[in-house]
């Protein structure tokens, strides 16, 4: 186990999101969503980092805001800068206020989360995230995604 302080860590993840807002035939319907996550985080000690989270929605949907009026979303993309708490060895909590950006309207989004992440040789890491994203005034949504990270060492100097 290496001090994290220094280290620059990329993350890919392939997962799933939950809308329960969905509108299909002029009905709610609860959606199941495909999709894409690639994050970066820069460790500022071994218990901080800060990070931009990025995800795609590999679908298009219609949600209702506030008024009832329809809002058509169509591979909405989250980019979401964030605080990483990582209190031991595994788990991680996040938080941070982004924008989801789609065709015709960008929404102001809040990201709550926790990540659980199993170190591997060669500093790869294995694991799981799961994320809830609140939408102001429009929608919530919550993924779980699994994850493969790389993580680059602060170099020692000698």
């Amino acid at each position: 186990h290496h001090s994290m302080k220094g280290s620059h860590r990329l993350t890919l993840g392939l997962g799933h999101t939950q809308v329960s807002e969905g509108k299909i035939d002029g009905k709610m319907e609860w959606l199941s969503i495909a999709s894409w996550s690639f994050n970066y985080d820069y460790w500022l000690s071994d218990k901080w980092a800060i990070g931009l989270q990025n995800d795609i929605l590999l679908e298009t949907f219609i949600i209702e805001d506030h008024e009832q009026e329809l809002i058509e979303r169509s591979y909405p993309l989250a980019v979401v800068p964030v605080a990483i708490f990582k209190p031991g060895r595994h788990f991680s909590f996040i938080g941070g206020v982004g924008t989801e950006i789609s065709k015709g309207q960008n929404i102001t989004m809040t990201r709550l989360g926790m990540e659980y992440g199993f170190h591997l040789p060669k500093n790869w890491e294995v694991g799981a995230a799961i994320t809830w994203d609140g939408k102001w005034n429009y929608y919530n949504s919550w993924g779980i995604a699994f994850t493969v990270s790389k993580i680059w060492p602060k170099k020692k100097h000698s």
